[in-house]
């Protein structure tokens, strides 16, 4: 709603009416407002300098080389600080450090938190072997396995970027898939998944089975159908399972208890 000329006449009319004692306390009240936005740029920027600097979530590296790497120093101004920026630092210098956080504390106190890439297997180059997470992005360089994680395989060493995903989107996305859906509760261990053949992703497991699980389309309905067809398996090593079709699971017939498809 528009206001009208008259109205306007009669707003700056009352407030010329107001009584003495308001028009002196408006007067203090905007004076305050002045000298403490004053103060403020003049002292502020002293007052709110990094005085503490801490890390939080780190493990793989110590707080000393993560404050380092962020270049955060004290006696910096605490409101110039750029998480952005104090991110992308970070994350490039320590490629295992997914997330980064900052917080303030004022008036002087910053507050880095980190959180780190969780390895899920492994790939290996002429430089060693490459820890990757669940996305399929290669962090850290180890010398030799720890045995810990399964061996991915099947993939030429141009395709392996150190601080970046692994250079094969189809079957990037296969493995991506598998890490996601495979659960603690399947009771088999994977010792290694081969990515040779972009449109059929192979798991070997520590007992010597073989799973076949074709492309990475339907990937929880075919590890779904791996789980619940267990019970019907004689888990022996030699062992050929098929689900690539993704509607049922296919056995030799010296791995089945019952001598026929599974299909739960």
């Amino acid at each position: 709603m528009v206001k009208r000329k008259s109205d306007h006449l009669k707003l700056v009319e009352k407030s010329r009416n107001l009584p003495v004692w308001k028009k002196v306390t408006r007067f203090l009240f905007r004076l305050f407002l002045a000298v403490a936005l004053l103060m403020l740029l003049r002292y502020g920027e002293t007052f709110f300098r990094v005085d503490e600097i801490s890390v939080e979530g780190a493990e793989a590296f110590s707080s000393e080389e993560i404050i380092a790497a962020a270049g955060i120093r004290e006696g910096m101004s605490i409101f110039l600080l750029q998480e952005q920026k104090i991110s992308e630092k970070i994350r490039k210098q320590f490629p295992r450090i997914k997330e980064v956080k900052l917080n303030r504390n004022l008036p002087d106190a910053a507050v880095i938190t980190v959180s780190e890439r969780i390895p899920v297997g492994y790939v290996i180059t002429t430089d060693g072997f490459w820890l990757i997470d669940q996305n399929a992005f290669c962090f850290a360089n180890a010398a030799e396995s720890t045995g810990a994680y399964p061996l991915i395989s099947g993939i030429t060493e141009e395709l392996v970027i150190p601080g970046a995903l692994l250079d094969c989107p189809i079957r990037r996305e296969a493995l991506q898939r598998v890490f996601a859906v495979w659960t603690e509760g399947i009771a088999l261990e994977i010792a290694e998944i081969n990515l040779d053949d972009r449109y059929n992703l192979i798991i070997y497991t520590d007992e010597g089975q073989e799973i076949w699980l074709g492309d990475g389309r339907d990937m929880e309905s075919k590890i779904a159908l791996i789980e619940r067809s267990i019970p019907y398996i004689n888990l022996d090593s030699g062992t050929h399972l098929d689900v690539r079709s993704g509607k049922r699971l296919v056995a030799a017939k010296s791995a089945l208890k019952i001598v026929k498809e599974v299909d739960p």
